[in-house]
């Protein structure tokens, strides 16, 4: 029997992962990643982590086959980890161990962060695999709530579970803010950052996800908002083509799952707003994100409107529409076709409408129009209600 699959049209500037892929081509991948859990894309992604280092090792063991078993070990060390290779570390495991995808590692690093209580979350690679497209990453990256003043018993414990790690003097005094350890016997490294002391971090711990591992061990993860907003802000500093493919990922797999309103709001504070408009365009789910800022503010819109009305600023052009015109927007009830629509001055276009029970109708709000309807929320929330 065929399998049916719905008919896809590419909403305006969507673009492919990548410039190979042909829209329908996009467009089927991420459908079909929409139907599989977060569990399911990690195992994906596990398959492919796992293959890519056993091709790696069949190839490396042929063109070294003269070393020793040691020299070969430090050499697949040298190979796979790169400048980031401790220096005279030696790998203590065998290719069972060596193939050892990241989430694995997750897994044991959850139970040792479990066992000192120490809070973490995943997010880097392993995070935009889970939220978004499956690709193999090299490195695991966590983020750890831990005082610098606190880390010994941490690293006690990572050290009796057979991690190498060094760079311990320079986390403690703030001179680095990322512990980068490596598993001896399965050369697999993790980068523990330790975490800023401010709102959006804390927001970050209050938000983050358990999500269970093909292994159904469950660990924390980054909310998908925030990684989005992390990986945007990395992107812009490294000028990184992953990056913003990472985001591109999460964005077509979530889609109506994702809170915009909160990531428009963190990427105002930190001057994403427009990459993430182009990123929202780019992955096809603007209409979403607009659609939410609708909803959310259609309470001020109305309010607004209920202002106008109290204060007789409103006027009818036609027995049953009201109207009521500010300085930037106009605010018009029809009664006959039981709509409410706002419009921007600047123009003339209709930003947002809504039926009876407010339920979004249509919206296309600018990047101004989302700044002007902040301001004037702040100004309408202390006027009375009468």
């Amino acid at each position: 029997m065929a399998i049916q699959l719905p008919k896809f049209s590419a909403p305006p500037g969507y673009q492919p992962q990548a410039d190979d892929t042909s829209l329908e081509a996009d467009l089927l991948d991420f459908y079909l990643l929409r139907q599989r859990t977060p569990t399911d894309r990690l195992s994906m992604a596990a398959s492919l982590m796992q293959s890519a280092r056993r091709f790696s090792l069949s190839c490396l063991s042929r063109q070294f086959d003269h070393l020793s078993p040691q020299a070969f070990a430090r050499k697949l060390a040298e190979a796979w980890l790169q400048e980031d290779c401790p220096p005279n570390y030696i790998p203590t495991g065998s290719a069972m161990t060596w193939i050892q995808d990241s989430t694995e590692l997750a897994a044991q690093l959850h139970s040792i962060f479990t066992a000192v209580d120490v809070p973490y979350y995943v997010t880097g690679g392993v995070a935009a695999i889970t939220y978004g497209e499956p690709r193999t990453t090299r490195d695991l990256d966590m983020v750890i709530a831990v005082p610098r003043d606190a880390l010994t018993p941490l690293v006690a414990a990572l050290e009796a579970a057979g991690f190498y790690v060094p760079g311990i003097e320079d986390a403690a005094t703030g001179r680095m803010r990322t512990l980068q350890v490596t598993q001896i016997a399965t050369i697999s490294r993790a980068d523990l950052m330790l975490a800023d002391d401010n709102e959006y971090e804390r927001l970050k711990f209050q938000r983050r996800r358990l999500i269970p591992l093909p292994t159904d061990t469950e660990v924390y993860l980054a909310s998908p908002e925030d990684l989005v907003v992390n990986k945007l802000r990395w992107g812009r500093q490294s000028q990184s083509e992953k990056q913003w493919r990472d985001v591109l990922g999460v964005l077509k797999t979530q889609q109506d799952q994702l809170d915009y309103e909160y990531m428009h709001r963190w990427a105002e504070e930190f001057d994403l707003a427009e990459l993430l408009e182009q990123a929202t365009l780019a992955a096809g789910v603007r209409a979403i994100a607009d659609h939410q800022w609708a909803a959310a503010t259609y309470g001020t819109m109305r309010r607004a409107f209920a202002v106008a009305q109290g204060r007789d600023r409103t006027t009818c052009p036609a027995p049953e529409l009201e109207v009521a015109e500010g300085q930037l927007y106009v605010l018009s009830q029809d009664t006959a076709a039981q709509t409410f629509t706002v419009a921007a001055k600047i123009g003339d276009r209709d930003i947002a409408q809504f039926d009876q029970q407010g339920t979004v109708l249509s919206a296309s709000p600018s990047r101004q129009d989302r700044r002007q309807w902040q301001q004037i929320a702040a100004q309408v929330s202390f006027i009375p209600k009468e």
